[in-house]
């Protein structure tokens, strides 16, 4: 108030004031600045595996609207499996979903989306599981089908599961490289096929999966499985349609397999 007093009189007082209000917002401008700069140097630093996105190059901008997961960083990153707690590490899934899996076994499924960065981030943590997971695990990984982009990227799932059943070519792995590691856009038909004749089918094959019934069913079962869920981000794990974990809610890609090994030994445990 001082300050304006002695200035505010005069026309020379009036442009001092100014030029000292240019100051002040120039200084608090700088300061937001650089602190946002600090933030991300931080985050940076602590090398968190996965980052929170609006969207990503991988997928246009109406697919923004759909979730994706980001890694929490909070005390959950030192928890052990015997602290993990129901509604914070993970949640029961009311009501419980159906599985599809031989007597005596245990689902543990992902939920996933090919343009996902947090997915294809947890993909190596899933081929480890898929290499090592206990006899009495079945694992699979469903598309999610949150919208008609979602959806193409499903066919491209199950044309390849069908393809491949034994995943020897690792086309899962190959089609996570190329939209994000080569920047392909697998959205057309035309595209889907041209990648798939890359790794060595024919047209003819990839027209005779996407006519069978067997690719049908899978599309219908993806979509039950995603409503039954009841997920709003992926990557998420479910085990034994029961229960609903992610990294988001365990504390990264490494603490959420131990929440579903945690779980699938429970759910084992009680059979």
């Amino acid at each position: 108030m001082i300050f304006i007093n002695l200035f505010t009189k005069t026309s020379k007082g009036l442009i001092l004031m100014n030029q000292n209000i240019k100051l002040i917002l120039t200084s608090l401008f700088l300061a937001v600045f650089v602190s946002a700069c600090n933030s991300s140097a931080s985050s940076d630093a602590k090398k968190i595996e996965v980052k929170k996105v609006a969207a990503t190059t991988s997928a246009p901008a109406d697919e923004t609207a759909a979730k994706t997961t980001d890694v929490k960083k909070d005390d959950a990153m030192q928890l052990s499996s015997s602290e993990f707690v129901e509604g914070t590490h993970y949640v029961k899934i009311l009501p419980e979903m159906s599985t599809y899996v031989a007597p005596g076994k245990i689902e543990v499924a992902e939920l996933f989306w090919f343009g996902c960065p947090h997915c294809y981030s947890m993909e190596p943590e899933i081929i480890k599981y898929k290499a090592n997971h206990p006899d009495y695990v079945e694992f699979k990984q469903v598309p999610a089908m949150l919208n008609p982009s979602w959806a193409a990227d499903a066919n491209t799932f199950f044309i390849a599961e069908i393809l491949d059943p034994k995943g020897s070519k690792d086309l899962v792995t190959k089609i996570f490289q190329s939209i994000h590691d080569q920047k392909r856009r697998l959205r057309s038909p035309k595209a889907v096929t041209r990648f798939f004749v890359e790794q060595g089918y024919t047209e003819e094959q990839i027209d005779n999966v996407k006519k069978s019934m067997a690719f049908q069913a899978k599309l219908v079962r993806a979509q039950e499985f995603g409503a039954g869920a009841q997920a709003n981000s992926v990557p998420s794990m479910i085990v034994n349609g029961k229960y609903r974990t992610s990294p988001y809610m365990a504390g990264g890609n490494l603490k959420v397999m131990e929440v579903v090994k945690m779980l699938a030994e429970k759910e084992n445990a009680s059979k």
